[in-house]
């Protein structure tokens, strides 16, 4: 008999915890998200200010008239230089939030200082409004929110000042003449249209992000929930471990088919695996349909549990429905396939349960309640739910049962043993 095989789930954090690349990943090589966006985000101002530093030092506007202009021009650029760089070693470093404050800061002292030294008539007011909305909102993750509101604040302020310099009636810091400001619209543009088609990039590279990411989650905890309990998957993802629990009252059922393995060594493999495959299917159905935990199933075998990990006040009662469903569901494979057989063995009492395993995760319960119901279902005859009288007298007299007499069970001794016959009902 082969051993069902569960899906391969991760053993770190990963899904459960999704983290952003390590920052000393090459840019080129992280996919589409906040970690690339702010990047490329960081190199292209920290280009942009050494341009900017270049051209105000070593191309300095003609005329007397502009030397003080000249001379303030290149500390300032020369400050705005640093500060760039400073932010693109920040978020290379990892250090994401103070990299994009500092681009945040960047763009507010860019605009500011141009409305300053050039007055109206530049085109700064249009950039301004364009870029100073849309770069902290797509530089800052959702979890920032503090970091976002202070930086669009930031920029609002940037805005604000701008607007209150340009209709006072300010006069420029520098003389203003036709061919400097054709000089500088024409380099306003050019920066206006690069940051638009960035940010275009940036919130089409952000939702591709986003979405891929969700995906991903909703696949890996689908895959966690075919392996784990709810509840228990819920712990699992905030962290905890171990997970143990004592569990002092809960049903264990095991089932086997008898007569399987000479069934199967006459039939193909896609026979053997649609006989069995839909049989346990019928099975899941059955446990789902009565709030009982299927734990596993190892070759013909099959294994539940009725009050774990949650609490269930009628576990004995659903463990029960569920065995007696088997039964029908095992009847109805006979009509096509005689010669099978069910065995089940149900019995109560406390249990120690919880996750084992690093590699792949597995939801399981010890104890003797466990023990003692495996026996019980290997002594059964096929055809025959053998219950305990523990559970026996759980079940009441809501259902109808019959004693088997005393069977001595390996590694317990001798034990009374009921039939479940059905409920009392019916």
């Amino acid at each position: 008999m082969t051993a069902h095989q569960t899906p391969d789930i991760p053993a770190g954090p990963g899904p459960l915890a999704t983290g952003m690349a390590p920052a000393r990943r090459r840019w080129l090589a992280a996919p589409p998200g906040p970690l690339r966006n702010a990047t490329i985000f960081a190199w292209l101002i920290t280009v942009l200010a050494a341009f900017m530093a270049v051209e105000s030092i070593a191309f300095p506007w003609p005329g007397e008239e502009y030397a003080a202009f000249n001379r303030l021009a290149a500390w300032i650029t020369g400050a705005l230089l640093a500060l760039a760089v400073g932010s693109l070693l920040c978020v290379r470093a990892g250090w994401m939030l103070a990299g994009r404050m500092g681009m945040v800061l960047y763009g507010c002292g860019v605009v500011g200082v141009m409305t300053v030294m050039l007055g109206p008539g530049t085109g700064i007011d249009v950039l301004a409004a364009m870029c100073l909305f849309a770069g902290p909102a797509l530089l800052f993750a959702r979890t920032e929110r503090l970091a976002l509101a202070a930086a669009c604040a930031l920029c609002v302020g940037v805005i604000v000042f701008m607007q209150v310099w340009i209709h006072q009636g300010h006069p420029p810091y520098a003389p203003a003449t036709a061919a400097n400001l054709a000089e500088v619209r024409t380099g306003v543009v050019i920066v206006a249209a690069c940051v638009g088609v960035l940010v275009v990039y940036l919130y089409w590279s952000a939702e591709i992000a986003r979405g891929a990411a969700a995906r991903e989650a909703a696949r890996s905890d689908a895959l966690l929930l075919n392996v784990l309990p709810a509840s228990v998957a819920d712990r699992l993802k905030a962290g905890e471990r171990p997970i143990a629990d004592r569990l002092e009252a809960v049903t264990v059922l095991f089932a086997d088919i008898a007569g399987f393995t000479a069934f199967a060594s006459d039939r193909n493999a896609a026979e053997v695996v649609e006989v069995l495959g839909g049989l346990f299917s019928r099975f899941d159905a059955l446990c789902a349909a009565h709030g009982v935990e299927k734990l596993k199933t190892i070759g013909d075998g099959y294994m539940a549990v009725a009050g774990a990990p949650a609490g269930l006040p009628d576990h004995a009662g659903a463990a029960a429905r569920v065995a007696l469903g088997m039964m029908e569901a095992m009847a109805e494979t006979l009509r096509d396939h005689p010669g099978l057989g069910l065995r089940v063995g149900l019995n109560t009492g406390p249990v120690v349960a919880g996750v084992i395993g690093t590699h792949k995760f597995a939801y399981d319960v010890w104890g003797d309640t466990v023990n003692l119901a495996s026996r019980l279902e290997s002594r059964a005859s096929p055809g025959t739910i053998a219950v305990s009288s523990s559970t026996r007298d759980a079940l009441g007299d809501r259902f109808r049962v019959e004693p088997l007499g005393t069977a001595e069970l390996k590694g317990i001794g001798a034990v009374p043993v009921w039939r479940l016959v059905g409920s009392a009902e019916g």
